[in-house]
């Protein structure tokens, strides 16, 4: 048995596009691929592959599905045939599975038909040595390997191989299903192959499925060659002649020679041309081609140099053109074919070939054009064109240029000539009728990928042209109307979209008024109820015109200059009418009543302002339009909301026996159950589905309660109320499309707060619903959904980097996790509810579950979970880690920025892990001008998660809200920080940056609505910054967390170094391969960095220690150094990954950029500088402690925090902080030669605030200092008696004096031990004068404030 997650991992693994491309060439149009579709009889291409989607579909014949339906589809097989072989493809193993008994006949039947062909193929070659003779004629002995290795044969007449065959005991009916023998109208049997060489077609396994009989002499009423009819073994045109045998040798030379027949094809392979098929003289297929192109692309044809050769070089050059294959030929001489070259040149022949080779054109030119070119026009004429017509079909732009070019050499005429040819051509394939359209059955082709294919609130576009439609399909919200489509395909076009254009092409009456296919289509859409319809049309005015406007300005029939303007489709349809009624002259009443009609299905305000406009159109007066849109406006209120939404399949209704179970009850377990134990079971429609309930009633009969049915889905538990939802899907009885609901699980408690969810709904009514019956759907519902917890955080599920909790030891992509299962690593994918199992839990990831599949919500809410998928990579395809390695460290080997970019790559994957160690993680800072390629590296690294088309996030026009949610939602999933700048960058984002670089705690913010309590933002991603300066903002405070990787310009690169980035680029796109299996390697390691990584950091942290100077921030460096170096270590020790460089080698690196880096920080940061000034200025007496700053122990310091409240913040003992006045510091700073940047107070205070060190704004603290003053020494002007009696005689001599001042005032606390490890700067000096402290019990004699003597 093949499970859902088997099915679904071998379709991941078989990229649609690759495996319809072994059969189809496709082209690229827009987002999608077309191709001819090879399920029915078609020219132009019809059938669209998704990439996105992985399916296909063919809107004329209706084929489509997945990747396995196209196999079943096209190689004839069942299910498990296809799967079988999907498996084999991508190398993955299938689990023995017991067949059906339908599969086990069919393989036995296949089995008994081979048997009948392999008796056949002896039977043939047993009579061989019949034909010894005609054999010998061709050049051909019986000991020829070549005729043992293609299994030639001859049928004897005589019905021999019916007497023979049916006499060794095979089948009569297994020959005749296998086209040996064939039965008359009389019933009898005979052979079918008589007095024929046989020659077998082999398929790829070396089975012959099927033979060409040449006769030896003429016969009447039969043809030269008699082929095997279709059977289940053989289908006319998909096999070639020789392939089997030439297929190694194809694709050693990775070419292929064609010829005609079978003899042409046997003599090349005899004499060593062995890379030779034959088309047997029939014009080749598109799977004979795709069967080719398995090989090969390249084909050289060599055929017969007669008019019939030609024909068929030519018809066959086309096809293989068309197909993408490169085309040269060899002409032969007159008369000869390829089995006369060969049995001239015998092992000289390829040698023959090899130097005749020419292009197709020159080829083709030469027959052409005939024995004498240039004489004749018309022949000239027709030469040309028919080489043009050949290279018309030729997909590749370039090589159609370059064909361009050759035949106007040939010609010798202007490359102009032959290109309008080549347009015109197109032109007339492109314009020409499409015969197809016609077997497509009426309807609204693409509303499937409308949905996914608009932005916002884009209108769709509905055409009539089929290859507008094809060409647009997938990239722009568009439906192609066909005919007049019927209202289930009305309903869901508005489902999909509520708005709607188009262009005026298609939209016509006819002379005799009947209106063109697409205008009638777009009427039925109109009067279903779809009113939202936007016409373009494109017109020309003539500038001279005066003649005044009519009625409303609108006057769309007069000419005007290339004005493009836009109608409603009511007033479009009643303008049609008015150009309609100025050339017919019989009865206009029913084309009024028609346009009445589609006028009464416009918006009442549509209606009421072009009421004169139509009036006038139409030739009627007001009162005679009003009552003619009478009777339509009531039939429409009554019945356009119904006629707009019900399907073509309404429910009908059925007569129940009140007092019996419907059988289909009493037949099915879980109804007869549901009605034993609630009293209800569903009533089913006529597709089976239940679409509402049926209660039994207490003495007899039923109640049906609702328009609706309810399938418990999922219950997504969660200790949080909020989060606790259920998942329903609901039937609904009169609309086919369910509907899926997502509801908090308190919704469910009760009748009426069910039903106010259900009246969002469209068409779902719990009517004669009462208590007691919600009650009874509500308790059996509650016994069976699936329980599930619901991934809100995706990629690694560690709450804790420590944590060794089992069911937390998963990493969560978008359709699957990746987990380890019995000591086995592996991907487990989603279910198609988006639940998947670890460790016996099951969780549920929404993003991919076909619960929101086309609901509209999955745009919005997992838009951003989406990007992080995994993908199954087919063996043959994948790129292993040391690849991948080496690629990033060539691409990117300028400043060995290539190095950085894979170890940090690695370490994103388990920033968890490392940054629970000492709570230290970092970034890289791709730094560099525009176009210098930075962005590419940082993209580089986040494709090992995500796609590199997803867009990255733009620090300048992204909101500070998606910021959070990006960091939030993905953990241990790189972010992408582009366009970074020092001077624009909201200050939000960048406390934001420096949280998450520093310590992984996110930025501080308010918590509810009182703002009193403080939360951080979740950071789990790590992150990649890229810009164009070095981030300088508050004084370089991120410069010592990141590490700055220098991105020049680059300049002339070589061939060499383009191709390595282009393949690069393929490689990390999944749309072409994908890194998923890499990562797979990488996450792997999980277990290895929890054990050993805290070790290994340590040690290179001390090996830095040794090697560079330890101060400063040069410690901070060289600890962020040592994640990349212990990450370096881990894999080159643990693990059989390869770096393409050792630790060694990374360890000089490191250092280097240590250095690098600390310089940089020197030359850029402003705090620096500023405390720099501080000190010498202190020296120089400008700034003093106790006035302008105080160093001080105290237990507790009380701050003031941004809103206005005061916090009390302890100090630990022995902590010394440092109190700036920042205000008089600057002051002395502003004037000093040290401000060369013209920092600005608010700059500084701004760095300071954000600085490790910083504590807190003091509102207010005392401050006291000493200063020295001179005062004169005393006394009074007169000599009078002081209050001791003693006169004291005036004296001003100069004395100096010791004052005490003090202030209060405002000031930043500041750590002063952290700000001394980082500055290595001590503000404190011992005082050259005697320091005299202000406590009186230093002072017992009063000496303070004493006047002393100045010395001059």
């Amino acid at each position: 048995m093949i499970d859902d997650e088997l099915k679904q991992r071998i379709k991941d693994a078989n990229e649609i596009t690759d495996v319809i491309g072994q059969f189809v060439s496709l082209h690229k149009r827009g987002i999608n691929y077309i191709g001819i579709c090879p399920f029915h009889p078609d020219r132009h291409p019809s059938m669209t592959v998704s990439p996105s989607r992985q399916t296909y579909r063919c809107f004329v014949c209706g084929k489509g599905g997945d990747v396995i339906q196209f196999v079943q589809d096209h190689e004839n097989m069942s299910f498990n045939e296809a799967v079988t072989w999907l498996a084999g493809r991508a190398g993955i193993s299938l689990p023995e599975r017991v067949m059906s008994d339908e599969e086990t006949a069919r393989v036995k039947e296949r089995e008994a038909q081979r048997i009948a062909m392999k008796g056949a193929a002896f039977f043939f070659e047993k009579h061989l040595p019949e034909a010894q003779l005609y054999l010998h004629d061709r050049g051909f002995s019986l000991d020829d390997k070549v005729l043992k290795d293609f299994r030639i044969g001859y049928a004897p007449t005589g019905n021999l191989a019916k007497k023979e065959m049916l006499a060794a005991g095979f089948s009569e009916q297994k020959l005749l299903e296998t086209d040996i023998l064939k039965r008359s109208e009389k019933n009898f049997t005979f052979d079918t192959f008589k007095d024929r060489i046989m020659f077998p077609y082999f398929d790829i396994k070396g089975n012959i499925n099927g033979y060409t009989g040449r006769w030896l002499t003429p016969q009447e009423n039969t043809g030269k060659y008699v082929n095997t009819g279709d059977t289940p073994l053989f289908k006319k045109g998909t096999h070639l002649f020789g392939l089997y045998q030439a297929r190694t040798a194809i694709a050693r030379y990775d070419c292929a020679y064609i010829v005609e027949g079978q003899f042409d094809a046997m003599s090349m392979h005899k004499f060593g041309v062995c890379n030779t098929v034959a088309t047997s003289g029939t014009a080749l297929t598109p799977e004979q081609i795709q069967l080719l192109g398995r090989f090969t692309h390249r084909v050289i044809l060599v055929y017969d140099a007669d008019t019939a050769g030609l024909k068929a070089s030519l018809a066959n050059c086309e096809a293989f053109l068309r197909a993408g294959f490169q085309v040269s030929a060899v002409p032969l001489p007159e008369g000869k074919d390829p089995d006369n070259i060969a049995q001239e040149q015998k092992l000289e022949t390829g040698k023959w070939l090899a130097n005749r080779e020419q292009n197709f054109l020159q080829y083709f030119a030469i027959s052409l054009r005939g024995k004498n070119p240039g004489t004749d026009p018309n022949r000239e004429e027709e030469a040309m064109q028919r080489l043009s017509t050949l290279i018309s079909v030729i997909p590749s732009e370039t090589l159609l240029l370059k064909c361009i070019e050759i035949i106007a050499g040939i010609f010798g005429c202007n490359t102009e000539v032959i290109q309008r040819k080549v347009n015109s051509i197109l032109r007339q394939r492109k314009t020409a009728s499409i015969k197809e359209k016609d077997k497509m059955a009426p309807g609204i082709y693409g509303i499937d990928m409308i949905a996914e294919a608009r932005s916002g609130n884009e209108p769709c576009i509905l055409t009539s042209d089929y290859q507008e439609f094809l060409t647009l399909y997938g990239d722009a919200p568009i439906a192609y109307v066909h005919g007049i489509p019927g209202m289930n395909d009305i309903q869901q076009l508005r489902q999909a979209s509520q708005m709607f254009t188009s262009d005026s092409d298609g939209l016509t009456i006819a002379k005799d008024g009947t209106e063109s296919g697409y205008l009638a289509g777009l009427s039925a859409i109109f009067r279903a109820g779809i009113s939202n319809i936007t016409i373009t049309v494109e017109r020309n005015v003539d500038n001279n015109d005066d003649e005044e406007e009519s009625d409303d300005g609108e006057n769309m029939d007069e000419e005007t200059n290339d004005i493009i303007e836009t109608f409603n489709f009511a007033k479009f349809y009643v303008f049609l009418h008015k150009s309609f009624f100025k050339t017919y002259n019989g009865e206009r009443a029913p084309y009024i009543e028609r346009c009445a009609e589609i006028i009464s299905y416009a918006e009442d305000s549509v209606r009421i302002i072009n009421f004169t406009y139509f009036q006038n159109c139409l030739g009627l007066t007001k009162q005679a339009l009003n009552e003619i849109l009478k009777p339509y406006l009531a039939k429409r209120k009554s019945r356009m909301a119904i006629n707009a939404q019900r399907t073509d399949d309404d429910y009908t209704e059925e007569n129940y026996d009140p007092d019996e179970l419907p059988r289909y009850v009493q037949d099915n377990p879980e109804y007869l159950q549901m009605f034993q134990q609630c009293n209800y079971y569903p009533k089913l429609n006529k597709q089976g589905e239940p679409v509402c309930y049926l209660f039994k009633n207490e003495k007899s009969g039923h109640t049906m309660v609702g328009d609706f049915y309810m399938i418990p889905l999922l219950h997504i538990y969660s200790d949080n109320d909020e989060e606790n939802k259920r998942v329903l899907r609901i039937n609904r009885r009169y609309y086919k499309t369910p509907l899926y609901i997502e509801v908090n699980s308190k919704v469910l408690a009760k009748k009426s707060t069910i039903e106010e969810k259900l009246i969002m709904l469209e068409a779902v009514n719990f009517t004669n619903g009462e208590e007691k019956h919600w009650t009874k759907i509500r308790e059996y519902m509650s016994r069976h959904y699936v329980t599930c917890t619901e991934v809100s955080t995706y990629g690694n599920q560690q709450e804790d980097g420590f944590s060794r909790r089992e069911d937390q030891q998963f990493f969560a992509f978008a359709n699957g996790i990746f987990h380890v299962v019995d000591g086995i690593p592996r991907f487990d994918a989603v279910n198609e509810l988006g639940v998947v199992t670890h460790n016996g839990k099951n969780y549920y990831l929404p993003a991919f579950s076909t619960i929101y599949a086309g609901s509209g919500k999955q745009s919005d809410k997992y838009e951003l979970i989406s990007q992080l998928v995994y993908k199954e990579i087919p063996i043959d395809k994948r790129c292993t880690f040391d690849e991948w390695a080496s690629l990033m460290d060539r691409v990117y080997k300028i400043n060995d920025n290539g190095k950085w970019a894979i170890l940090f790559a690695i370490m994103c994957a388990f920033r968890s892990n490392i940054h629970c160690i000492d709570r230290l993680f970092t970034a890289p800072f791709f730094m560099g001008p525009m176009s210098s390629g930075k962005t590419q590296i940082a993209i580089s690294i986040r494709s090992l998660f995500i796609s590199p088309k997803i867009p990255i996030f733009n620090l300048n026009i992204g909101t500070d809200a998606a910021m959070s949610t990006l960091m939030s939602t993905f953990r241990d999933v790189p972010v992408v920080l582009d366009e970074y700048n020092n001077k624009d960058i909201s200050d939000i984002k960048f406390q934001a940056l420096k949280g998450i670089v520093y310590d992984g705690d996110g930025r501080q913010k308010r918590k509810g609505t009182s703002g009193k309590e403080i939360e951080n933002d979740k950071v789990y991603a790590p992150v990649v910054i890229c810009g164009q300066e070095t981030p300088q903002r508050d004084d370089n405070a991120l410069m010592s967390r990141i590490i700055v990787c220098e991105v020049p310009k680059p300049k002339n690169r070589t061939r060499e170094e383009v191709e390595l980035f282009n393949k690069l680029k393929d490689i990390e796109d999944p749309a072409k391969i994908g890194l998923s299996n890499v990562l797979f390697e990488v996450l792997q390691l999980r277990p290895l960095v929890m054990q050993h990584f805290r070790a290994l950091k340590q040690k290179s942290y001390d090996e830095l220690k040794q090697a560079l100077i330890n101060a400063g921030e040069i410690d901070r460096l060289m600890k962020t150094a040592s994640l990349f170096l212990a990450t370096c270590r881990l894999i080159e020790d643990y693990t059989e990954l390869k770096l393409p460089f050792t630790y060694e080698e990374f360890f000089k690196i490191a250092c280097d950029k240590i250095k690098f880096q600390v310089e940089l920080i020197s030359k850029t940061d402003k705090l620096a500088t500023f405390f720099k000034a501080m000190d010498v200025m202190i020296d120089t007496k400008a700034i003093r402690e106790g006035r302008d700053f105080a160093i001080d122990t105290p237990e507790r310091i009380t701050i003031k925090l941004p809103g206005g409240e005061k916090k009390e913040v302890p100090i630990p003992a022995g902590t010394r902080v440092l109190f700036l006045r920042v205000s008089t510091i600057y002051t002395q700073y502003a004037r000093s030669s040290y401000n060369q940047e013209d920092s600005t107070q608010s700059t500084i205070e701004q760095n300071l605030r954000s600085h490790p060190s910083y504590l807190g704004f003091v509102h207010a603290r005392r401050f006291n200092w000493y200063e020295v003053v001179e005062v004169p020494r005393g006394g009074f002007e007169e000599d009078t008696p002081n209050e001791t009696g003693i006169p004291v005689k005036l004296n001003n001599d100069m004395v100096r004096k010791v004052e005490k001042k003090c202030t209060n005032s405002s000031c930043i606390a500041i750590n002063y031990e952290i700000f001394r490890e980082l500055y290595s700067i001590d503000l404190q000096r011992g005082s050259e004068e005697p320091r005299v402290d202000d406590n009186p019990d230093n002072d017992p004699i009063g000496a303070i404030g004493a006047p002393q003597e100045l010395k001059f």
